[in-house]
């Protein structure tokens, strides 16, 4: 027999049913929450024991919980730098190189993870039906058990990073950045980093030069400009999902009271924002190939994209309304524009590849 308990960010009890510490037979799956992220916050949820809850074989669990399809955001940069390297001839130390792409692979289940911890505890996901893994919300886990999984995914790339930062101590340096961002991100007393506004900066540098410039320096190579604008490119576009994805949200967002960029410009300005966003990636991807590719792939690249990017520009200018079905339709077809980018990169690498044999 499942039941409801409704309390409030004052009540004793209040943290134990967020974390799911509360019981070792149950799970307390939030289904309502009111004026999150303030004093006034308050949860109803839904008591379940553990035998009554479906929960699907641990693969498929193990997948959803380290949300495995965002592992394109870190694998593609990763390929993107090895097929440089190798093609240029500099790839030194390939050991260092495979050690620190499971550092780098351990670092990001750990963000994930943690992004879930604080985004269950701050509301984000509790608002936000598509957010996060879910895993949570559907008591596969606890917010508890997620944090401490988190923990030991840092302190085990950490590990793995030793033997690399010690091989080659200038990596320190973009560790030490990276560091800072984590911690900035993660502590902030009201909201994630994602929620703020600017707050995308810290996912730009992250996902994009210190990630590049880093696994650069793992790999015995010497630091070079190139590898800062390979990351300022695919730095860009991750945020162009970033901006994309806030904006689906944007309802929700604005009645929760997160904030983001997107969330403060409007409706509007936000639909502006996502095509000069995507304008500005096709004149820095077209330069970034002017300057470190060939001519060819980079008109190429270039001109396929702007062929595909008239109806995606399209369809976001015909938008009337920040709900309905057309603005998910908007989503997806950007998400699709950003996976032929990659796809195209990535066959431009291999390409690349075989004239370096």
């Amino acid at each position: 027999m499942s039941e409801f308990v409704t309390l409030s960010k004052s009540s004793p009890e209040f943290e134990s049913y967020l974390l799911g510490t509360f019981a070792q037979d149950k799970r307390a799956l939030p289904v309502q929450s009111l004026n999150v992220n303030s004093a006034a916050e308050t949860v109803t949820f839904k008591i379940v024991p553990l035998s009554e809850i479906a929960v699907p074989s641990f693969i498929i669990r193990l997948l959803q919980t380290i949300k495995i399809r965002s592992f394109l955001f870190i694998l593609v940069p990763l390929f993107l730098m090895l097929t440089k390297n190798i093609a240029d001839q500099t790839l030194r130390d390939p050991i260092s190189a495979l050690i620190a792409t499971f550092g780098l692979v351990c670092a990001f289940i750990s963000v994930n993870l943690r992004n879930d911890y604080t985004d269950h505890i701050r509301g984000v996901d509790r608002i936000l039906e598509r957010s996060g893994s879910r895993a949570i919300q559907k008591g596969w886990t606890t917010a508890a058990q997620i944090k401490s999984l988190s923990t030991v995914f840092l302190c085990l790339s950490l590990l793995i990073a030793t033997p690399v930062v010690l091989a080659y101590p200038e990596i320190t340096y973009v560790i030490a950045v990276a560091l800072l961002i984590g911690l900035w991100a993660q502590f902030q007393k009201r909201v994630s980093f994602k929620y703020q506004i600017g707050g995308e900066i810290a996912l730009f540098l992250m996902f994009g030069p210190l990630l590049t410039v880093g696994y650069q320096l793992s790999m015995g190579a010497q630091f070079d400009i190139e590898s800062v604008w390979l990351g300022v490119v695919w730095g860009w576009a991750v945020l162009f999902v970033v901006h994309l994805r806030n904006f689906i949200n944007i309802m929700p967002s604005s009645q929760a009271g997160f904030r983001n960029t997107v969330n403060w410009l409007g409706f509007d300005r936000s639909r502006r924002l996502i095509a000069i966003w995507w304008a500005i990636f096709l004149i820095i991807n077209l330069f970034y190939h002017a300057v470190y590719a060939g001519n060819y792939w980079g008109i190429f690249v270039s001109v396929a994209l702007c062929l595909l990017s008239f109806s995606f520009i399209g369809k976001l200018k015909a938008l009337s309304s920040p709900v309905g079905g057309d603005l998910r339709q908007v989503f997806k077809y950007g998400f699709t524009l950003f996976l032929f980018t990659i796809g195209l990169w990535v066959f431009e690498c291999l390409w690349y590849l075989t004239l370096a044999r």
